[in-house]
């Protein structure tokens, strides 16, 4: 049964991209896939199995939406993303196929299509698929179970329950959908609830796929491998004590592929490649470049943190590292997010919010953000007195270095990704 919202052009289902996979040969089957689902750290798991994956030899393909800064961010090559010249020449044609047949591809569809043709095109040796959007149905999910060397899945909470669910169950069985027939090994992360942990465990009894439940102490600093022993990381190569669980999931997930001798990774490359890792937008320090003449820079925290579960672990890690001290809050919210799991375990009477919205999103017209006033509104009437509008990002951050709190900008990725671009653009990147 296919889940449509008009409103927000997200129509999920297999048989559009499957006949548009189709009239280009199928790539798509002759792809060696890691397929990633979850609600919060498949990004940052993906990024690690692209960074470890990584040598001179391998073509590590790796595809993750919502872009940051350009939609080709989301299509990268070893960490390098898409070139626009092969971007528009693949995309370009998916649209000819699209209009031609009347297929109705959903954006997400054509630059779905668009990586697997691409990754096909240069032949990659791996390629590190997220899920756009849970699992069962997103389109990444047209790749064969037998094409898939392994399938992850991330820590699930409560999101998009218009489209998957309103309970963690509904929502697991759409995530562990990737567990498809043909896969032979998965990997969930064991701090999940035992109800998700559970609804995996049934899937790949159906499935007959070998499963493998990460430990759930995200208190700990180490990882216990058939193929290395045990590895203990003083420093996590991502910030945020929660990336343990991700960094287990993903480890599993080579050392699965070590055991079945699919690659030869030793621990000192895996520990070399680990610092190198990159996913911004995620608990990242920026000095931001507010001016592009001087480069004056101005510092900053940003957190995509855009549900509750993810607000929770930004707000511990903001109490590890300034406790009870008064922060300056930079926000945007996309229209229609419930507010409370968002800012019910963030925001303080102490703390000053700043309220904008971000700009327009290449690619996805029907993203829109949530109006200032709107915003501003909810939350002088449920967390804090101290808020204001301002209407553009470099307004923000100049306002809140006068307030001289730490500035913690939140609450959208795409926020994050206006910050990141105007940064990029100001240092003359």
């Amino acid at each position: 049964m296919l889940q449509k919202n008009n409103s927000m052009n997200i129509n999920l289902g297999l048989s559009r991209v499957s006949k548009l996979l189709n009239y280009l040969g199928n790539p798509h089957e002759r792809l060696t896939v890691l397929h990633v689902a979850g609600t919060n750290g498949k990004g940052s798991v993906c990024s690690y199995l692209s960074s470890i994956l990584q040598d001179s030899s391998n073509q590590v393909g790796k595809f993750t939406t919502p872009h940051l800064i350009e939609v080709t961010d989301s299509i990268t090559i070893n960490s390098k993303p898409i070139s626009w010249s092969v971007y528009r020449n693949i995309r370009n044609n998916l649209e000819t196929i699209n209009n031609r047949h009347q297929l109705n591809c959903t954006e997400f569809e054509l630059l779905t299509c668009t990586a697997f043709q691409y990754f096909r095109n240069v032949n990659c040796q791996w390629c590190v698929i997220e899920v756009g959007l849970g699992g069962r149905l997103d389109a990444t999910n047209i790749i064969p179970g037998h094409r898939k060397v392994a399938c992850g899945i991330t820590k699930i909470s409560l999101d998009h329950e218009a489209f998957l669910g309103n309970s963690l169950v509904k929502i697991a069985q759409e995530k562990a959908g990737i567990i498809t027939k043909g896969v032979k090994y998965a990997i969930v992360d064991g701090s999940n609830e035992q109800t998700v942990i559970q609804t995996v465990e049934d899937k790949c009894r159906e499935m007959d796929c070998q499963l493998t439940i990460t430990d759930p102490d995200c208190g700990t600093t180490h990882i216990d491998t058939k193929s290395w022993g045990r590895l203990v990381f003083e420093k996590m190569p991502l910030n945020g004590h929660y990336q343990i669980c991700n960094l287990r999931v993903a480890l599993a997930i080579i050392d699965g592929i070590q055991q079945r001798k699919m690659a030869n990774i030793s621990i000192d490359a895996i520990i070399k490649r680990l610092q190198n890792v990159e996913w911004p937008g995620r608990l990242q320090n920026l000095n931001f470049c507010y001016d592009p003449i001087q480069k004056s820079t101005i510092p900053v925290l940003l957190d995509g943190a855009h549900n509750g579960s993810a607000a929770i672990e930004l707000a511990k890690f903001l109490r590890n590292q300034f406790g009870d001290q008064p922060l300056t809050f930079i926000v945007s919210v996309t229209s229609g997010k419930d507010l409370q799991p968002l800012f019910g375990s963030l925001l303080r009477p102490h703390d000053r919010v700043i309220v904008t919205e971000y700009g327009r999103v290449d690619g996805m017209p029907w993203i829109s953000p949530m109006a200032a006033s709107e915003l501003s509104l909810h939350i002088k009437e449920n967390y804090t007195p101290k808020v204001e509008v301002q209407n553009d990002v470099v307004s923000c951050i100049m306002r809140g270095q006068q307030i001289r709190a730490p500035i913690v900008i939140c609450g959208s990725l795409y926020l994050c990704g206006d910050v990141l671009r105007l940064h990029q653009e100001n240092l003359g990147q």
